[in-house]
């Protein structure tokens, strides 16, 4: 077994240790990991980081309490904040609508292997799930929507042209 990777099983004193020692440096994160729940269960990474918490099976590292605690003061966890920012990002949502029913409208018609490999219609529905669930878009990604939209706005003039 050169070369592989293989992690011995923490002993049961090691576990026990680890539970103590969470349980009294990240009684907070532990707390809100728990009161959370419902909302974290299609987030792995935080299950994963509630389970290590509280059945000490290994080290819990800087960067990982790091992202539980960055994760405890976003909006996508709180839903007093998310329901203030779904008001905000109407009229955002409305406009990857807007993109959304364009693309449709100019590639209806076309394969699925064309709609599967080319069409845009995959990353304006990942962009619009994403902003629904994390109520909030990178610049990249806000660039990359409005690079699709002048896009697709020539695609459908052409399309027009040619009637």
């Amino acid at each position: 077994m050169v070369g592989s990777y293989y992690r011995a099983k923490s002993k049961p004193e090691t576990k026990r240790k680890n539970r103590e020692e969470y349980k009294n440096l990240y009684s907070t994160e532990i707390k809100w990991l728990k009161d959370n729940l419902n909302l974290l269960k299609d987030d792995k990474f935080m299950i994963d980081m509630y389970t290590i918490l509280i059945t000490g099976s290994r080290k819990m590292t800087l960067k990982m309490i790091e992202a539980v605690r960055k994760n405890m003061n976003s909006t996508q966890y709180d839903t007093v904040k998310m329901i203030e920012r779904q008001e905000k990002i109407k009229p955002i949502l409305e406009k990857i609508n807007m993109v959304l029913e364009l693309v449709k409208e100019v590639d209806k018609g076309k394969d699925s292997y064309y709609v599967a490999n080319y069409s845009a219609l995959s990353f304006v529905t990942s962009i619009m799930s994403q902003l629904k669930k994390r109520g909030k878009l990178s610049e990249k990604q806000m660039a990359g929507l409005n690079k699709v939209y002048k896009r697709y706005i020539k695609m459908k003039e052409n399309k027009n042209d040619v009637r």
